[in-house]
């Protein structure tokens, strides 16, 4: 009613059409969009079981390594920028910002690397990098060798199954049109299981799904994101 007046306390609350949740990727792209980092978690969160299968090291890993001598070593990350040079022979190179579960880092990509890897480094990529890393007055830097999808990289890299734990009977047949429709993906298979979180039980009820189904971390997420899902977890 007025910017500055009292008036206006029996107005109704405002009526907020329903819509279906975001899926977690989804939201955590809609966070970096709007305030520049991830809130709700981190999208390599999923990857974290199969990238140390693939020994693949977190920033904090890394720097820890470096602070003992200069190391080869494969890290994981999702590009947040890129700003290409050119050098005084007239090679382009860039400084590619990115992040993990555990912070945010920058990595120089020389001509060759990055001419064979530009397609993987736009914003929003997940990414597996051989780097070098070295630690000059305390700061690490990072220079890369070789730069993956991180899809191609985890691709073989499957837990051997899931546990989820479903907190209402009602989203096992959400569950299981996820499962059903990722029935034909490639990679590895495991067994699935339900675990559910009933109160009026002493402990959880565990129940298989009576067959293998692929497991990656993609269909990790969608499940995670399902209303009625508590948690997933790998086996």
């Amino acid at each position: 009613v007025s910017l500055f007046g009292e008036a206006g306390d029996d107005l109704p609350e405002p009526r907020l059409s329903p819509v279906e949740d975001w899926l977690p990727a989804e939201r955590l792209t809609e966070e970096f969009q709007a305030v520049g980092f991830y809130l709700s978690g981190h999208p390599l969160d999923d990857y974290a079981a199969p990238l140390k299968r693939k020994d693949v090291k977190t920033l904090e890993e890394v720097t820890e390594h470096a602070r003992r001598g200069a190391a080869v070593v494969k890290m994981a990350g999702v590009v947040a920028g890129r700003q290409e040079r050119r050098s005084a022979r007239g090679n382009r190179f860039a400084f590619v910002q990115l992040s993990d579960t555990t912070g945010s880092y920058e990595v120089t990509v020389f001509s060759d690397t990055l001419e064979a890897s530009r397609d993987h480094l736009e914003t929003g990529s997940m990414v597996v990098l051989t780097v070098e890393a070295t630690m000059e007055e305390d700061q690490l830097k990072l220079l890369a060798r070789v730069i993956q999808p991180a899809d191609s990289v985890v691709a073989d890299a499957g837990a051997s199954g899931l546990r989820i734990f479903v907190e209402d009977a009602g989203a096992v047949p959400s569950v299981a049109t996820v499962l059903e429709k990722s029935a034909d993906a490639k990679g590895g298979r495991g067994p699935i299981y339900f675990c559910l979180l009933d109160q009026a039980l002493p402990g959880e009820v565990e129940i298989s799904a009576g067959r293998d189904y692929p497991v990656s971390p993609q269909i990790k997420g969608a499940l995670r994101s399902l209303p009625g899902v508590a948690m997933v977890e790998e086996i």
